[in-house]
């Protein structure tokens, strides 16, 4: 029997289209991007964390309460949470991944770096907390020996050691900060997404950096005024009241505002560095 009906409606298929993998294939080469990426990142990672904006908010508060009990531990917990923090950011990138994909975001990603690519992620964290290390010593070799600089004749010219200071050390803590972000922005997800190598990420890291220096700065730019505007107010509110010895209530109030816009700030900030790497690193 002929089942088709020549008076029936046209019927179309309106299955979505499967949800892209953010698992994919590497490129041989990363991507170089316009200008404006930035700008579709930041409204594909808002995309991608407020269909479970809730969930990703008890994400972030569980992450700001363990950094808080490592905070309160002298040195060892500085220590730790430089070391462990990318074993975090693994676990929320993971999730991110899931969610991207379409399945369940779980509670639980934020320890999924314990348990997946621990070993690598805790390496970052070292090589991480040593870079740092390093560049505090340079930095100071460089303070000391502009500082003898400013001996002269066995007297000191404080003019002179503020222009060394003013100049020649804020150019090199600036091209060193600059080169360190370009090697360690993209290496946790190299690692957690796609299991790249520690020092094939750092080197990887590097070169979609390379590729990208307007896309990377607009996006910083962007960020920043993102979080002037939505920050500033309530910080300055806070400032005002306690130096005044305001209203407690209003104290309170913008406390809870500053608060509430800092966990709703930080997932979104890191799904449009998991969009940023699909954009430039993934097929």
């Amino acid at each position: 029997m002929n089942d088709n009906n020549p008076y029936s409606p046209p019927r179309s298929d309106v299955t979505p289209p499967p949800l892209p993998s953010s698992s994919g294939e590497l490129l041989a080469e990363p991507r170089s991007l316009s200008a404006g990426a930035p700008f579709q990142w930041l409204g594909e990672g808002w995309t991608l964390i407020k269909a479970n904006l809730g969930l990703w908010i008890l994400i972030a508060l569980a992450w700001f309460a363990i950094q808080i009990l490592m905070g309160l531990v002298p040195v060892l917990g500085d220590i730790a949470s430089s070391l462990l923090n990318p074993v975090f950011m693994g676990g929320i990138f993971l999730g991110l991944l899931t969610a991207d994909r379409g399945g369940v975001l779980r509670f639980d990603c934020l320890f999924e770096g314990f348990k997946q690519k621990f070993a690598p992620l805790l390496g970052i964290g070292a090589l991480t907390l040593g870079v740092l290390f390093l560049f505090m010593i340079i930095m100071g070799g460089l303070l000391v020996g502009t500082s003898f600089d400013a001996i002269k004749d066995g007297t000191f010219d404080p003019a002179q050691l503020w222009g060394g200071l003013s100049v020649g050390l804020l150019a090199v803590a600036v091209i060193i900060g600059i080169l360190l972000m370009m090697l360690f922005w993209f290496t946790t997800q190299l690692i957690a997404l796609n299991d790249v190598p520690v020092f094939e990420s750092l080197s990887r890291s590097f070169q979609g950096c390379l590729r990208n220096p307007l896309a990377l700065l607009v996006y910083i730019l962007a960020v920043a005024v993102i979080m002037l505007v939505l920050l500033l107010p309530p910080g300055l509110l806070i400032m005002a009241q306690v130096s005044a010895g305001g209203s407690m209530a209003l104290l309170v109030v913008a406390m809870l505002v500053l608060f509430v816009e800092m966990v709703i700030i930080m997932p979104w900030l890191f799904g449009t560095m998991y969009v940023s790497y699909k954009a430039i690193f993934i097929k």
